[in-house]
């Protein structure tokens, strides 16, 4: 019992930690760098696809503005963050009359029709066929589809705009349709789940936004929806605020990625269920020494109501796996509310680095990692207590790569009498475990 209390308390400490280092490096180069001209000229000639005001509009440099080595690593930084390029340099050069920036990138393949894999604790390995545009227009705007079938049969489709107003004013649209058994509730499941995000920034690390989704299922089982048809529809609006101040995006080494998010399901909305939901998810990176980092990840969701009458039972959430806590086999736990922690130790192996196949850029890295998960959920408030806590450890390796971030691969210590437990999963496990099937 002692222990987890200072596990939580380590943890709770390491998440608050302010990143000092960082901001005092920062600091240093600031005043040691200083201006050392004033640029007179941004150049973009490595540019094919992309368009050159998507690329200025993102720069802290200005013309006309002075330079300095500070606005040149803010200008990477926003730069990898379109996610379109494998490679980013800035190279100033000094002239008489000012500076020149020359911007030099390697452009992703714009297009990438290719096979799609994909396991999730829920559903199993799937594969089937997907295309992707990246920067279509050459304006940073990605669409996704894919079919993928095996366990369930999902097709997917995602537009998405990162800035098309204001200070990058965003929306993103996504539509998932899946047919599957659900082994966890233990019905077959016909579902349609529609989102469509907007957002803006406010300054330059702050976010504000909304969402509203349509969640429709199909049970072929009496008692799993709250409509005695069998067909639940779940409308839902949610408001977000949100901070980013990771160094990077594809591969962050320092800074947070926070957002708290309210949302309300059904009641005045319409539709099954009538609940509210509060979200706090809190990311924090923290570099050590050379290729040596910290990652700490800590979510939060609380809901009203009660499960079976005012929330569909398909609605809980089910602990254990790759995407929660890893050592433990899936629902292990399940309940409406969930509070989810990881700490994560990581050592990049190989940093990632672009090359080029038939004149098409890509990116490789490899990064090893060793963790630990705790976490729990609970339906009612006298089930939140520390001895109802479970929790994993254990090391994994990373393969960083392109268009799907990360693949990992664990291998996790936990449940009682288990042993060694697997885990492979595509995707960022902090992005993996707000999904619904997961």
């Amino acid at each position: 019992m002692n222990f987890r209390y200072i596990r939580i308390l380590l943890f709770s400490a390491f998440c608050l930690w302010p990143n000092v280092s960082a901001v005092s490096a920062t600091t240093r180069t600031a005043n040691e760098q200083g201006s050392s001209g004033i640029v007179k000229e941004i150049r973009t000639d490595s540019l094919h696809r992309t368009k050159r005001e998507i690329v200025i509009r993102e720069l802290v440099s200005k013309v006309g503005e002075p330079h300095s080595e500070m606005k040149i690593d803010k200008d990477i930084e926003r730069l990898d963050r379109l996610g379109i390029f494998s490679d980013v340099k800035i190279e100033p050069i000094q002239e008489t009359d000012g500076i020149i920036l020359d911007i030099q990138v390697k452009e992703t393949l714009p297009y990438f029709p290719s096979p799609s894999f994909d396991s999730s604790d829920e559903s199993g390995f799937t594969a089937g066929v997907s295309f992707r545009a990246l920067n279509l227009r050459g304006r940073d705007i990605s669409i996704a589809t894919s079919a993928k079938f095996g366990e369930e049969t999902h097709f997917r489709f995602l537009i998405e705009n990162p800035w098309f107003w204001g200070n990058h004013g965003s929306y993103r649209f996504e539509y998932d349709y899946r047919d599957r058994y659900n082994s966890l509730d233990e019905f077959e499941e016909n579902s349609s789940d529609f989102l469509l995000q907007m957002g803006s920034y406010m300054g330059d690390r702050w976010r504000i936004g909304g969402r509203f989704g349509l969640y429709t299922v199909r049970s072929d089982t009496d008692g799993i929806t709250l409509s005695p048809e069998g067909r639940d529809t779940i409308p839902t609006l949610a408001f977000y605020l949100g901070y980013d101040s990771r160094d990077f995006w594809t591969l962050p080494k320092r800074g947070w990625w926070n957002e708290f998010e309210v949302a309300k399901s059904g009641g005045f909305l319409g539709g099954s269920s009538d609940f509210w939901s509060f979200t706090l998810d809190i990311r924090r990176y923290q570099h050590l020494v050379g290729r040596h980092s910290l990652a700490f990840y800590s979510l939060t969701t609380y809901r009203t109501g009660t499960v079976g009458e005012k929330i569909p039972i398909h609605q809980d959430f089910h602990l254990g796996g790759s995407n929660t806590i890893r050592g433990w086999e899936l629902d292990s736990q399940h309940g409406k509310s969930q509070f989810i922690n990881t700490a994560e130790y990581r050592f990049l192996l190989m940093e990632p680095r672009a090359f080029a196949f038939k004149g098409v850029n890509f990116y490789l890295g490899i990064q090893l990692a060793a963790f630990g998960d705790f976490g729990i959920a609970w339906d009612r408030k006298s089930q939140f207590a520390l001895n109802n806590f479970i929790d994993g450890y254990g090391f994994g390796l990373r393969v960083l790569v392109p268009f799907i971030d990360v693949v990992r691969f664990d291998f996790a210590f936990g449940e009682s009498g288990q042993g060694i437990n697997r885990h492979i999963s595509l995707g960022w496990k902090a992005q993996k475990q707000r999904l619904r099937v997961r």
